[in-house]
Parts: C-alpha cells; structure tokens; sequence
C-alpha cells in the first residue's frame, strides 16, 4: 500500500469512526434520557447525535455510490463510474476540447512559448557538450557508413555511378579536345617539331577517348575492378577507431559552431520561436477534435473498476471531507431544529 492509498484509507476510518461515535452516543443518550427523563441537555445531545447519525449515512451513501454499490446492494443509479465511462470520457474529451483548446486560449499559451530559451539554457549547461559528444559517439557513424557502403557494393549499385561518372569524362573530352590537346602538346619540348606534336596529341587524345569509353561499356573493367576494390578497402578502414574519432570530432566540431552562432543569433532565435509557435498553434486546432478524442478512447479503454480506483485514489480524500463535514453539518442542523421546537 503506497502514501496515498495509506492516506485515503485513514481518512475513510476517520470518517467512519465519526459515524460509528454519533451512534454510541445516539443510543447511549436513549438510555440516559429513560433513566433521567429530567436532564434536558440529553435531549440536545441525543438530537445532535441522531441527526448526524443520519447526514454521515447519507453522505457515505453518495460517496460510496459513485465507485461501487453500497453495501453490494444492486441500487439503481449507484456505481457511477464504473457503469457510465463511456460517457465520462465523452463528457471528459469535450470539455477539454471545450475549455481549454479553444483558438484565444491556445494562441495565448503558445505565444508565451519560446522554445530559443530552452534550447539555449539547456545548450549553456556544463553537461551538454558531453552529451552531445556520446549522442555523436552512440550514433556509431563510422559503422553505419561502412555497412551501408558494404551493402552498396554486394548489390552492385555503385556500377551505376561509375557509368555515369565515366560517361561524363567521354563528354567531356569529346567536347573539350583542343584543351586536352593543347595540354598535352604544352608537355612537349620546342624542339619537337609542331606536326609531330599534333600527331601524337591527336593520338593521345583518340586513344584516352577509346580507353575511356571500354571502362564505360565494361562492368568487368581492370579499372572498375580497381575502383571496387579500393572501396572495399575504404569500407574496412571506416570500422577503425581511427575514423571513429575523424568522424565524431569533424561532427563535434561542426555542432559547437552551429550551437555558438545559434546562441548569439537573436534574429534566428526569434525566427524559430515564430515558426514553433505558428506550428504548434496550426497543429493544436488541427487535431483538437483528435486529442478530444484519444482522451474519451482512453477512458472508454480502462476497465470501469480500474477507472473507479483512479478516480478514487486523486479525489477520494476530499470526499472523505464531505462525509466527516457531513456527519457534523447534519448534527448541527439537528440541534437546531430540537432547539427551536422546544421554543415553540
């Protein structure tokens, strides 16, 4: 039994005992008042004692109605809780949707949000920057990069790219011969006749042209095979904590600039808070019907008895109140309608 099953089972024991003293007292005022018929006061005591003898049963009775059937008495209009949750919860959706996501009242409360705060008191803290390094360091990008540059190879995707990365080189020299020409010729001595230059540029050229365009049709290539290779070998280098730490200080180091500028940028800051809250104002008129909704289903969804337990356990002290003031309201009230019949 936890503190406040503890506290709500005290208070009941506390209301009762209440109800169990008026009726010792009750019947032991019925006795004195036969045997002291001349002792008024007993009358007033009685009166008392009777009457809130009487308000404590009817208030124990409300209480206890509204989670079980009082006394297992199939009583109609009894166990309200358990037997009408599905209209709680409806009645429970829409008036929240009713009273507290109305536009006026949602603009309100998100225009008082600036979410640039937060971020920059929690990016200030002491512990963020290392943090942030273990989120960086759990990602494992340097794992997840070589897998997928693995599966990228086992399915042969990357001969895609090489056909267009070769087809591109084609072009170019195709439409940029007399610049490779005349790079290459600049190569040659002066005295080097210029025909012989020309001649063995055009060879060069036609010859790259030919190499360039076999790499291009074949898949199987030397070249391509090379390239395979070499990526394959780049794969394995990125499990190495080597590149681990490459890739988290390259990352690390990129997020404290970005996380420096964000926290002088006022004019960001002020873009983002503008952003977030006409966000999240479009979102909360969007879906206020939804969110209506996901509370009546949840209710509906708890099983009454479980339903009664909670509903009990948040309000159930206070109701225990109601009981105990009714046990000494009741009495009062009695002592003052003995009190004014004895007048009369």
């Amino acid at each position: 039994m936890n503190q406040r099953e503890k506290q709500l089972q005290f208070h009941k024991n506390l209301a009762t005992g209440l109800l169990v003293l008026m009726f010792v007292i009750y019947i032991s005022m019925v006795f004195l008042q036969k045997k002291y018929p001349e002792m008024s006061f007993i009358g007033y005591v009685k009166a008392f004692s009777e009457a809130a003898m009487v308000g404590a049963l009817a208030d124990w009775f409300a209480v206890t109605a509204l989670f079980q059937k009082p006394m297992g008495l199939p009583i109609p209009h009894t166990n309200l809780i358990e037997e009408r949750k599905a209209d709680i919860g409806n009645n429970l959706g829409g008036f929240v949707v009713e009273n507290f996501l109305k536009p006026k009242q949602i603009r309100s409360h998100i225009e008082n949000i600036k979410v640039s705060k937060y971020m920059v008191e929690w990016l200030s803290k002491e512990t963020t920057p290392e943090k942030i390094e273990n989120i960086i360091k759990g990602m494992s990008l340097n794992v997840r990069g070589s897998q997928m540059l693995v599966e990228f190879l086992d399915k042969g995707k990357h001969q895609e790219l090489f056909n267009q990365l070769f087809q591109k080189i084609e072009v170019y020299i195709s439409e940029n011969q007399n610049v490779v020409r005349r790079e290459i010729d600049n190569q040659f001595p002066p005295l080097i006749p210029s025909f012989i230059r020309e001649a063995i540029s055009e060879k060069v050229v036609d010859g790259l042209q030919e190499f360039v365009m076999k790499i291009t049709r074949d898949e199987a290539h030397s070249v391509r095979r090379e390239m395979t290779a070499q990526l394959y070998d780049f794969s394995e280098k990125l499990n190495s904590s080597e590149w681990e730490n490459k890739i988290t200080k390259l990352l690390q180091d990129n997020v404290n600039k970005q996380i420096s500028e964000f926290k002088t940028n006022e004019e960001f800051q002020k873009k983002l808070d503008v952003w977030f809250q006409k966000t999240a104002y479009r979102f909360a008129l969007r879906n206020k019907t939804k969110i209506g909704d996901f509370i009546s289903d949840t209710v509906k969804n708890w099983e009454g008895k479980e339903l009664s337990q909670k509903l009990e356990m948040e309000v159930g002290k206070d109701l225990q109140f109601i009981r105990i003031n009714g046990t000494l309201v009741g009495g009062m009230v009695g002592l003052v309608i003995y009190a004014l019949t004895q007048l009369l």
